[in-house]
């Protein structure tokens, strides 16, 4: 019996434990999120968070630990070391939309439908700063996305990256940071799933010919008729995908 409550009570230290670091790594968050430590800012040493917050030093250690697994901030050794605010990448952000998005698409909730009316609404609302400020390196990224699609060899699944690689570089093209962080969840989540969906009865020079003439559009700077072949890609897939669901019926 003495064991056994000796056990529980180790229990419900460590629970405590866990509390207070995940308390403070809230308060710490919340603290960055709100500006109050900048972006390669040094956070205080683990004495002086220990001392601030009122708790033991492996407490805010811990915390720290939950923060540098959020990619929130980064440890660095030596006499200028310390733990340092990082900056997250747009793909480490916005995993967890793209994520939430394929479960509702696997879950039923989003329909084929309304998947490409999303792209039509979302992917040509950036035609328009694409045209204007596509650069020379975007312009590259997508002509590589397009050669890799055009390798007759290449499997369905190897298709539809390239497939995503060419949307999200046609999107960089807009150089808008709000821009690709928004899109990236439809790009990586929505487009894969249109194309899983017809690739039965898609046929793969189609997509090809029409990401071809979107090239050379953006090229050219010809923002209306880069719409035009968007507008043609997204009702080619929606025709594919009844054609498929024609086959299933």
């Amino acid at each position: 019996m003495h064991h056994q409550t000796r056990d529980i009570t180790v229990q419900e230290n460590t629970i405590v434990k866990a509390s207070i670091s995940k308390q403070i790594a809230e308060q710490l968050r919340s603290a960055i999120v709100a500006g109050q430590f900048k972006i390669g800012q040094r956070l205080p040493t683990e004495d002086e968070l220990a001392q601030r917050y009122g708790v033991s030093r492996p407490s805010v250690r811990e915390a720290l630990k939950r923060l540098a697994a959020q990619n929130l901030v980064r440890a660095k050794r030596g006499p200028t070391g310390g733990n340092f605010v990082v900056q997250p990448s747009y793909s480490e952000l916005a995993e967890s939309l793209s994520g939430a998005a394929t479960l509702l698409v696997g879950m039923g909730a989003l329909s084929i439908e309304e998947i490409i009316e999303a792209r039509r609404a979302l992917q040509g609302s950036c035609i328009d700063l694409a045209a204007n400020n596509a650069s020379a390196t975007h312009i590259q990224n997508i002509e590589a996305a397009l050669k890799r699609q055009q390798d007759p060899g290449i499997s369905d699944e190897a298709f539809c990256q390239a497939d995503v690689a060419f949307h999200r570089a046609l999107v960089d093209a807009t150089d808008n940071g709000m821009l690709r962080f928004v899109m990236y969840t439809v790009i990586e989540a929505l487009i894969p799933v249109t194309n899983m969906v017809v690739t039965v009865v898609r046929e793969r020079s189609d997509i090809i010919s029409l990401h071809r003439q979107m090239l050379e559009h953006l090229k050219q700077g010809e923002a209306d008729a880069l719409k035009v072949r968007m507008d043609e890609l997204l009702d080619y897939l929606l025709q594919k995908f009844e054609q498929a669901s024609t086959c299933r019926a």
